[in-house]
């Protein structure tokens, strides 16, 4: 926190140089004054704590379209504050300090595949991990750090594990010849608005490479009890606000990948983006805004 460059109006990463943090300042008042003008001289503000969110951030656009001034500056009496740190292990001890009221996703700061994996054993009752030297067959190695999309394909069994990888079973995801399909669930408070299909080559289906991405309605794409086994791993997970990375297996069973709190979306190249936010805003506001 304390390498980040502290602007007026927002606090930015260390990398930003002070024009940059000059310009960003002024666009972000003027873009605020322009919600305080449309809203009747009220301006209502959402704290996302301790990183300031890109503009392809869900809760970017979500904060836009509400009219909501987005801040991670610890402003006093904000609507909503929201936990928003892009890390797999996080640190909550200081926005704990500053606000005392609901903090939305302040008991979810650990996301490592490691806890993804042992929530979904005990909500789903089946898991991906595996052990390398044990395991005959096909799997996965990647980094137990989130959103590094550094999967490859290995053969089990092996002499011995990489330091700080985990293994887990290949889900068999494909969709034809050329393309595989996971599926990215959005979930606010005890809703999942939609569901997005992200197809991607399968040479790399490890990376966040998507060819093209197409909109859902949650109930075409998930059953009543996937659905509710989806809203107990959140609930387990201690997240309210995020978005889930979703592999069905040939075998017709589903499997949590990565929880990202900081969710990026509508994703890639969707055919209905302004659907897609449509239903996220309407969520959002029967979770969140009183």
């Amino acid at each position: 926190m304390s390498t980040q460059k502290k602007g007026w109006r927002n606090n930015y990463h260390p990398r930003t140089s002070w024009l940059e943090v000059i310009g960003k300042d002024l666009k972000f008042a003027w873009a605020d004054f322009r919600k305080l003008l449309k809203n009747g001289g009220q301006l209502k503000s959402i704290v996302v704590y301790p990183d300031f969110p890109s503009k392809k951030t869900t809760i970017f656009k979500i904060a836009n379209l509400l009219g909501y001034r987005l801040t991670n500056k610890a402003i006093s009496n904000p609507d909503l504050v929201i936990y928003f740190e892009d890390i797999t292990h996080g640190d909550t001890s200081r926005i704990r300090e500053i606000y005392k009221e609901r903090i939305i996703n302040v008991d979810c700061d650990d996301i490592s595949k490691q806890k993804v994996d042992r929530i979904h054993k005990e909500v789903f009752g089946y898991n991906t991990f595996i052990d390398p030297t044990k395991y005959s067959g096909i799997a996965v190695q990647k980094s137990d750090t989130n959103a590094l999309h550094d999967g490859q394909i290995v053969h089990c069994p092996l002499p011995a594990g990489k330091e700080g990888s985990v293994y887990q079973l290949l889900i068999d995801n494909q969709f034809n010849d050329e393309l595989v399909v996971d599926l990215r669930v959005p979930v606010i408070g005890a809703e999942i608005p939609c569901v997005y299909k992200k197809y991607k080559q399968m040479e790399v289906r490890f990376t966040n490479e998507v060819s093209y991405s197409t909109f859902h309605e949650t109930s075409d794409v998930l059953s009543a009890s996937e659905q509710e086994a989806v809203l107990s791993f959140a609930r387990a997970m201690n997240v309210q606000f995020c978005e889930f990375d979703l592999l069905r297996h040939s075998d017709g069973r589903i499997f949590i990948i990565d929880v990202n709190k900081t969710p990026y979306g509508p994703p890639f190249r969707l055919d209905k983006p302004d659907e897609a936010l449509d239903r996220l805003v309407s969520s959002f506001k029967r979770a969140f805004i009183k």
